[in-house]
């Protein structure tokens, strides 16, 4: 644990982001290729913008498959499948995964969660080449790409959606479209009865969802 929670302090966030970016290489193998259009590139980075405050460029990524709705990395990647984006009517709901999925990265260090999974000799590696193998990165994407989003309490949700000025219903039907099991993120939206900042343009929103292409 102290070998640990030592290489986590000490590995600086461009080792981070490039970890990140060596996942995202192994999982996009799995996944294919991250959608991008050149229509949806502004749109993009105006909603992490919007979601996650300014200098976002490039911190969210939107997969064909793979991932079943959300995952992040170190570096402060955040992960969606295509039908985040292309499915909803409302872009509040795509914002409402982005910022929950944000939530999960500050509750645990990716790269602790990572190494944790990784073991020990990762931490080692790590440590003392600055490096992870192939092996680690492949194990962990596949790791990674297996699990279901950690559940987070709804008083945290709440303060985040009330922060982003985000509004929680869309986000709590999109869920479950009964409401029943997310009936306190309905009761207590932050947002109900306010008009607040919109998430995008509907031109924005129209270019976003189209950028898996056909």
């Amino acid at each position: 644990d102290a070998l640990l929670r030592h290489t986590v302090q000490v590995v600086p966030a461009v080792k981070r982001a490039e970890i990140g970016n060596a996942l995202l290489s192994q999982i996009t193998r799995i996944s294919g290729q991250a959608c991008m259009t050149r229509e949806a590139r502004e749109p993009l980075r105006r909603l992490a913008s919007r979601v996650l405050g300014p200098g976002q460029r490039g911190a969210l990524v939107v997969l064909p498959a793979g991932v079943t709705t959300t995952a992040h990395l170190p570096g402060g990647r955040i992960l969606l499948n295509r039908s985040l984006v292309e499915d909803p009517e409302d872009p509040d709901v795509t914002a409402g995964y982005v910022l929950t999925e944000r939530l999960r990265a500050l509750t645990q260090d990716p790269l602790e969660e990572m190494l944790i999974q990784t073991g020990l000799w990762s931490s080692l590696r790590l440590l003392t080449t600055g490096e992870l193998s192939e092996d680690d990165l492949e194990r962990y994407s596949e790791y990674l790409l297996s699990q279901e989003p950690k559940p987070l309490s709804d008083d945290m949700v709440l303060a985040a959606f009330e922060t982003a000025e985000l509004r929680s219903t869309p986000y709590a039907y999109a869920i479950d479209i009964t409401g029943e099991t997310t009936l306190p993120l309905i009761e207590a939206d932050p947002m109900a009865g306010q008009s607040g900042r919109p998430v995008l343009s509907d031109a924005d929103w129209l270019r976003l969802q189209g950028i898996c292409g056909e």
